[in-house]
């Protein structure tokens, strides 16, 4: 037994590593990774007690699972004399300690390894293990505190749990498929396609020894199911209907959203998923197998991919028909690229032997497993944000002002004043990503050791920041620290060429920092403000955008 199970083990082992590598990157800046300091805010303010959320972008499920994180933390914290009390732990907590973006990212991490080693329960087994072990974006994407791959491993387990129901047509087993699947639906909204390999399994299902099931029982097992899936994504949503105005006013924006595209134009999803996301993800060989080997299998099994592949299906088309195409969207589909690849190989394996089988696998896993190496390396090493602030902490005076050429998330990791915070927050003042929760203005929950500095940034269209300097202005006030940053992030980095144009003419350059020798060649997803390249490593030796750092020649 012990033996059989050897290779699973070291498989899910070997996942698990390559998802923790590097688990800390840019820490404790709050914008290495987006979307997770929106999450922890939202989180830390259950504490107050009031448990709804008042933001429906993302369902309250993964925001729950982070307080009690929180909570648990803030109770080992206090056992052990860590916190005094809910003002240190506060504090901590304000000072960005990275102990708590930490843990929300450990526990990506380990539902990233679990949605790995779930496959060994699908058709494929320890090859769709292998496969999804090794896939660049779900190796990437489980380093993040944010809710995708949580969703992810939930859709596997509702995917395989929908399979059993077909094979044994219970009752029992339409309830948990439905709940598993309502969690996922409570975790991301659209899992809510969960539905139709459910309801798919019901209808094909058989009982025990593949008895006849009657059409009543099947309209059954598909009402329990459907209905448990209700129960499942109200228990972790519970203010969809407590606050439903909120929550179909917050649902309706992310539906305008996904049509209307993000920043910048990538097309219509469908084909750049298809030509860019999925091939990236998984490798251009991995992912050929992985289609070719879902259309056969509607030949050879239609009733079991029916019930298998219909939601990654229904999925890409429903996904894809906006242009809104961030790469992390393709996410649910991975395993199940990967379980029909997997059944490839197994049938491959068995007709040509394990050591054919094994090599030409390795071979098509290569390009992705190559790019999770590198994005591992990245995650591990220095950013250039990072070095930047180092720098600033040195040689810039605190409370200067430093004007930004580039993005919010391309800026160093500063400690912003409190004029600078209160900036901020009242931009925000209603709105869904603020969560009503904030820094206070008391300096005493800043870090007096660090120095503070008022950042604002070169206005952009389509972003609203609050701390903004128009172009007219920089050229009227020229600012004594001017920062410009450059990447192959077209809509990040773009910066207009009268401020470089000003760098040039009224300022010199005191310090560079530079993670990309050439930003043209690297692969971004572009939609999203992450500065890794999803493909075009080479030359690529930090994360974090090139940064320049200008100084007024008059303020000398």
């Amino acid at each position: 037994m012990l033996r059989r199970s050897l290779p699973l083990v070291v498989l899910v082992v070997f996942a698990f590593v390559l998802r923790v590598v590097g688990l800390d990157f840019g820490l404790p800046w709050a914008e290495a990774r987006p979307d997770e300091q929106t999450i922890a805010y939202q989180a830390m303010k259950f504490g107050r007690g009031d448990l709804n959320p008042h933001s429906f972008n993302y369902p309250s499920l993964f925001k729950y699972v982070v307080f009690v994180l929180f909570g648990a933390d803030f109770a080992v914290g206090r056992a052990i004399g860590r916190f005094a009390g809910q003002e240190d732990f506060l504090r901590a907590f304000f000072a960005a300690d990275p102990e708590f973006r930490l843990l929300m990212r450990a526990w990506s991490a380990v539902a990233g390894t679990v949605g790995v080693a779930l496959l060994a329960r699908a058709p494929g087994r320890l090859w769709g293990v292998f496969f999804l072990a090794v896939s660049f974006l779900h190796v990437r994407d489980s380093h993040f505190g944010v809710t995708d791959i949580t969703m992810v491993t939930l859709t596997t387990a509702g995917v395989l749990l929908a399979v059993r129901l077909q094979r044994t047509g219970t009752v029992r087993t339409a309830l948990w498929a439905g709940l598993v699947c309502g969690l996922a639906t409570s975790t991301k909204y659209n899992a809510a396609l969960l539905a139709v390999p459910l309801v798919a399994a019901a209808a094909t299902a058989r009982g025990p020894l593949s008895t006849w099931v009657p059409p009543v029982a099947r309209a059954r097992l598909g009402a329990s199911a459907l209905a448990a899936m209700g129960v499942g994504f109200v228990l972790g949503t519970p203010y969809a209907l407590l606050d439903f105005g909120q929550f179909v006013g917050d649902f309706r924006y992310e539906m305008t959203h996904l049509a209307e595209g993000h920043h910048i134009d990538v097309g219509v999803g469908w084909a750049h998923h298809a030509a860019a996301t999925l091939p990236d993800a998984l490798g251009w060989p991995l992912y050929v197998v992985g289609i070719g080997a879902v259309g056969m299998s509607w030949f050879s099994n239609f009733r079991l991919s029916l019930v298998l592949f219909s939601f990654p299906i229904v999925y890409f088309v429903a996904i894809g028909r906006g242009h809104t195409a961030f790469y992390r969207y393709m996410l649910p589909v991975l395993p199940f690229l990967c379980i029909a690849a997997g059944a490839f190989f197994e049938a491959v394996e068995a007709r040509f032997g394990r050591v054919f089988a094994w090599v030409v696998g390795a071979l098509v896993a290569a390009p992705s497993f190559g790019r999770a190496l590198e994005a591992d390396r990245l995650f591990a090493g220095e950013d250039t944000r990072e070095a930047m602030a180092a720098w600033i902490h040195a040689e810039v005076p605190t409370d200067a002002v430093i004007v930004h050429a580039g993005a919010y998330t391309g800026a160093p990791m500063l400690q912003r004043n409190v004029p600078n915070q209160t900036r901020e927050y009242a931009a925000k003042a209603g709105r869904a990503d603020a969560g009503g929760f904030r820094k206070p203005d008391e300096l005493k929950w800043y870090e007096a050791d660090r120095p503070m500095y008022d950042v604002q940034l070169v206005e952009k269209a389509g972003v609203d920041y609050a701390s903004v300097r128009s172009l007219a202005s920089l050229e009227s006030d020229p600012p004594p620290w001017l920062l410009v940053e450059s990447s192959g992030l077209r809509f990040y980095s773009a910066v207009p060429a009268e401020v470089q144009a000003l760098a040039d003419t009224r300022y010199d350059l005191v310090h560079e920092e530079v993670g990309t020798a050439d930003t043209s060649r690297p692969t971004y997803d572009q939609q999203d403000a992450f500065y890794m390249p999803t493909d075009g490593f080479v030359g690529v030796s930090r994360m974090g955008p090139n940064l320049r750092l200008y100084r007024l020649r008059d303020a000398r």
